[in-house]
């Protein structure tokens, strides 16, 4: 089930974690699961009970904002720690969020460089799955609160049919000329929601299909969000 070559919890040049061959090989799969979490904001023990139930059958992981220090705690974490490494998606994408900054220092992986580096954090960014682009980002510098236009125009001007964000702390998705999806917030949710995550299905030249979990420590469970933005 899961790769025998563990992450390198290295920053590819695009800005998404993981090796070259790994990022290149998620653009061409015949299907894949996209882990997609927002909004942990400093609960990274939530951030780790998402990936320990779900991150060994992922092929990525989306982070919306709002909580990179979490990001940065794990990927520093893992470079010691084998059980933490073991869970962590071979491809991980971060963006900036309105309580985040915009560099980190995280543990590098090499022995032969310095004891820490700066993971550079985008506003927004492109992730390639199945053949198909997904934009993702927080959300705070689009008007989420009138609704999803300004994300929907900016991920079409990315060739983008799948549009990811966070920022409201409401699980939500909408279909239309991109397929919009809020994973909601997996600490701090909104709107009478439980704190939740979502997983994105693909198949390459068939469809998707987003799958919402409710976070518990007993085991999450799918729902459907009950409301939209």
């Amino acid at each position: 089930m899961r790769r025998n070559k563990l992450n390198t919890l290295l920053q590819d040049e695009s800005l998404l974690i993981g090796s070259r061959e790994e990022i290149q090989k998620l653009a061409t799969k015949d299907s894949a699961r996209i882990l997609v979490v927002s909004d942990s904001h400093g609960a990274y023990s939530n951030l780790l009970l998402i990936l320990r139930q779900f991150g060994v059958i992922s092929d990525a992981l989306v982070f919306c904002g709002d909580g990179i220090c979490d990001i940065s705690k794990l990927i520093s974490n893992a470079v010691d720690e084998d059980e933490i490494k073991a869970i962590i998606p071979p491809v991980i994408g971060i963006v900036e969020g309105n309580n985040d900054a915009d560099l980190y220092p995280v543990r590098n992986v090499l022995s032969d460089e310095p004891y820490y580096v700066q993971l550079k954090v985008p506003i927004f960014n492109v992730l390639e799955a199945c053949g198909q682009r997904i934009y993702f980002t927080h959300g705070h510098r689009n008007s989420l609160y009138l609704g999803t236009g300004e994300i929907v125009s900016a991920a079409k001007k990315s060739n983008c049919k799948i549009a990811l964000y966070g920022h409201t702390h409401i699980a939500a998705e909408k279909l239309g000329e991109v397929f919009t999806i809020n994973p909601g917030s997996c600490f701090r949710p909104r709107g009478g929601q439980k704190p939740s995550f979502a997983m994105l299905n693909l198949t390459k030249n068939i469809g998707f299909e987003c799958i919402f979990y409710e976070l518990s420590i007993s085991g999450s469970k799918p729902f459907f969000p009950a409301r939209t933005f």
